[in-house]
């Protein structure tokens, strides 16, 4: 090549890239010397540090990138998900300082929309009950960790996606991302011919357990439905077939009750809003709470459904499973029982403020009833309630349940007319995939906790703001540059 055509290569160019040359040797030799090969990943880090400062909406999209292979990590008694909740609380500072520095171009639209203004109640509930809280620590703890999953993904969804076409990025990243760490599990269990009770290890140290790991299939799924609905190129749309398939055989094998249910639950919630039924969805569901609850707990009612301490035990073949699980001998089942009848003691004693969020682990045991103890009520795992709308009710009082409820009913309700009144296909697809997700997650809440975990949470949040940001655009509150 003559001379003349190589291009030229400025000093401080040079310099740089020679600084980071020894970077990597530096680190690289750290690594080995010290035994300490994270070190190793440092110019990694730095890059990706320089890459986001340039453009911070890539660490936005690189949350949905890592999400399927976060992995919980305990540094003592300190816990977290990596590389997620580094990402997340990034992300909420990123947040905090666009909201300083553009206040003034910030549309008040958003957050004068009603399922905002239900968040905002939601959050300043939380934040009072926790003055209260029988464990305060705790409880700060609990809200602020709120914060890094509403800020991120309800308002800064409001700054990163513009259009349908933003949420297809997302769906672009999740389906090849959570499609390979599905298919590492599927490769796995089938080393261990499929079995039930291989299911809850094959899935990690990926996820960590065989719960959030179907929870996050069967929650991405009608976004994945959405994409194969828009793409126009046919070996693409043969792709999401397989795509599909995959996560739907994911969510059989994980053995998961709840969201193999959820699978048949977003169906019909398809076509609950395709005809306009959710209004008489949404109150026939309050109504048959209602009645259950008020049925249990007169005259004491729940006590008759205490178990067999003996017959209760885990199962090791699904079909005893589902046959345990309707006798009332599935000890995971009746464990939950366990700890919703210890709720219900709770929420007697302080019905009107709760306990404080995060808070019921430290507290229920002194109100357990020995007739529903089963072999796993030491709870080594140290693990909650199981029910997430109990959990509240327990944690933040009947207001709390109010505005939770609140929330959730104005996220479906607003989706479903929002879908109805949409004209662009595209648009109205994953407005119909963001309501129908809504719907997944609240059925997972009735067995789960599963808001505040990273594999879920994000896209309750994600969800609310799509449904909010396409209802102002829709109604010509906002324009499409608008942040």
């Amino acid at each position: 090549m003559p001379a003349s055509s190589i291009p030229y290569v400025s000093n401080d160019r040079l310099k740089v890239f020679y600084s980071f040359v020894a970077f990597v040797a530096i680190a690289a030799g750290l690594a080995l010397v010290k035994e300490m090969y994270l070190l190793a990943l440092a110019p990694v880090a730095l890059l990706g540090l320089l890459l986001i400062i340039r453009d911070y909406s890539l660490l936005y999209y690189a949350f949905w990138v890592t999400l399927p292979f976060s992995i919980e990590f305990y540094l003592g008694s300190f816990g977290t998900d990596l590389p997620t909740e580094p990402i997340m609380l990034a992300l909420t500072c990123i947040g905090i300082l666009l909201f300083l520095l553009k206040f003034k171009s910030i549309s008040l639209s958003y957050i004068y929309h009603p399922i905002s203004i239900f968040l905002f109640l939601h959050l300043i509930w939380l934040f009072f009950t926790s003055i209260f809280s029988q464990s305060p620590t705790v409880s700060y703890k609990f809200f602020l960790a709120k914060l890094w999953y509403v800020i991120p993904f309800f308002f800064l969804t409001f700054h990163f996606i513009k259009s349908s076409y933003s949420i297809e990025k997302i769906t672009k990243l999740l389906s090849v991302f959570l499609g390979i760490a599905v298919a590492i599990v599927l490769t796995r269990h089938s080393m261990e011919g499929f079995t039930f009770d291989t299911s809850h290890q094959v899935v990690r140290p990926i996820f960590r357990n065989h719960v959030s790991y179907s929870a996050i299939l069967v929650v991405v799924l009608p976004f994945i439905w959405a994409f194969y609905q828009n793409e126009k190129n046919v070996f693409i749309k043969r792709l999401l077939v397989g795509v599909i398939g995959l996560f739907v055989v994911g969510t059989y094998f994980s053995y998961t009750r709840a969201a193999q249910l959820s699978v048949v639950i977003a169906i019909g919630a398809y076509f609950i809003f395709k005809f306009r039924f959710a209004k008489i969805a949404v109150t026939a569901s309050l109504i048959v709470a209602i009645i259950g609850s008020g049925y249990l707990m007169n005259n004491n009612k729940y006590l008759d459904f205490a178990p067999d301490f003996e017959k209760t035990v885990a199962h090791t073949k699904f079909d005893n499973l589902l046959e345990a699980t309707y006798k009332m001998e599935d000890i995971s089942t009746m464990e939950r029982v366990y700890r919703w009848v210890a709720a219900a003691q709770m929420i007697e004693e302080k019905p009107f403020i709760g306990f404080g969020p995060g808070s019921f682990y430290f507290h229920y045991q002194k109100y357990t009833i020995n007739s529903f103890e089963t072999y796993v009520s030491d709870n080594p795992e140290k693990s909650g309630i199981h029910n997430y709308y109990l959990m509240t009710l327990v944690e933040q009082g009947i207001l709390g349940l109010i505005l939770f409820i609140g929330l959730v009913v104005s996220i479906v309700l607003y989706g479903e007319r929002l879908y109805h009144e949409l004209t662009n296909k595209r648009d109205k697809s994953y407005i119909m995939a963001a309501t129908i997700s809504t719907v997944v997650i609240c059925a997972l809440l009735i067995i789960n906790d599963l808001i505040e975990v990273d594999k879920v949470g994000p896209f309750f949040f994600l969800n609310a703001s799509l449904i909010v940001l396409f209802d102002l655009k829709n109604r010509g509150l906002i324009l499409k540059g608008d942040t």
